[in-house]
Formats: structure tokens, sequence, C-alpha cells
């Protein structure tokens, strides 16, 4: 089992376009990268993707730098957020639909990570983050989805690891992979 879900990512993350302009980034655009934090390897194998954290970039008295919900939600340099990523990889997405509003900065930084990835808490995880963001300005950039409607997500062992966080696989959420598919 474990041999055809590396074919199966290798074959996903072969399709994927890697890169973009970084000097072009604009408020609203959206970075994916794959981390190698503790969680990551449930999310790319849960998620059937590589791309694993996903941040959106800001506009700052500093220029475009990237908000991320990590521990907390922060703003750091692009090329920080980037660094995170294994082999410096990433995509860049610009939702078709803009933002029409300044991205409110001072109503997410601070806020913790919700490592139950619910909905319905003053936490964020990544991509919640980025949803709401776009939500806020009546922007629905794909629908949030049971977090069982994920295939490998059925695996004995990516229960235990939500059943060990107590997620339940009922619940709904919005992963970097739906908001890059619907990208």
């Amino acid at each position: 089992m474990k041999k055809v879900v590396i074919v199966l990512l290798v074959l996903l993350c072969s399709s994927c376009r890697r890169g973009g302009d970084l000097t072009t980034l604009r408020e609203g655009d959206i970075l994916f990268i794959e981390t190698t934090s503790f969680q990551s390897k449930f999310v790319k194998l849960g998620m059937m993707s590589i791309w694993s954290h996903c941040g959106i970039a800001v506009n700052t008295p500093e220029g475009v730098q990237i908000m991320e919900a990590d521990t907390t939600v922060r703003i750091l340099p692009i090329e920080k957020f980037v660094d995170k990523s294994v082999g410096k990889k990433y995509i860049i997405k610009r939702p078709e639909q803009q933002l029409t509003q300044p991205i409110d900065k001072d109503k997410w930084l601070g806020k913790w990570y919700d490592l139950k990835f619910s909905f319905d808490n003053d936490e964020v995880y990544c991509s919640e983050l980025v949803w709401l963001i776009y939500k806020e300005q009546g922007i629905e950039l794909c629908p949030p989805i049971k977090i069982n409607e994920h295939f490998m997500v059925r695996l004995p062992m990516m229960q235990d690891a939500l059943r060990e966080r107590g997620i339940s696989p009922e619940q709904y959420a919005v992963a970097p992979c739906d908001l890059l598919r619907a990208l």
C-alpha cells in the first residue's frame, strides 16, 4: 500500500506546475509550498498532494509579504516563506475573482494555529485563513468538504491520526489541495 501511495504522489507532483515569478506577487495571491512539519506528512498523504501549506500575499510598508498561519498567524518576507519549502519549490495562484478591499491583517495577526482544523473557533489553519479572507469579501474560492471525502483519509493510519487530534472525519474543512484544485 505504501508503494501505491508513493507512486500516486509522484504522479500527482509531476503534473503540477511549479514556480512563478515572485516579483509579480500582489495582495491576494496565494503561495503553496511543501513543508517538513510533523503534520505535513499527514496532510500530503491524506489529501494526496505534495503541497501541504499555503499563505497569502499582503501589502505591508516593507512591500508585498506573505501572511501565514503557522504557530500563530504572522507575516514574513516572501523569501523566508519559500525557504520553508522542500527544495524551495512553490506554486503561485492568482484567483480569477480578485479581492476588492485591502486585507485586514490586524484581524488575523496573532491568532493561534488550529490543530483541529475546525471552522467554529477563534483559531485558524493555513488554508482556512486564505479561504476566510476571500469569503469575507463575498468570494468562495471552493466549497468546504468533509474531511473523509478525501480518499486517503480513510486509511487506518489516517483515521488514527484524526482520532488522536480529536478531529471528526465528518467535519468540513478546506485543505491547501482543495484551494489549489479550485484555482
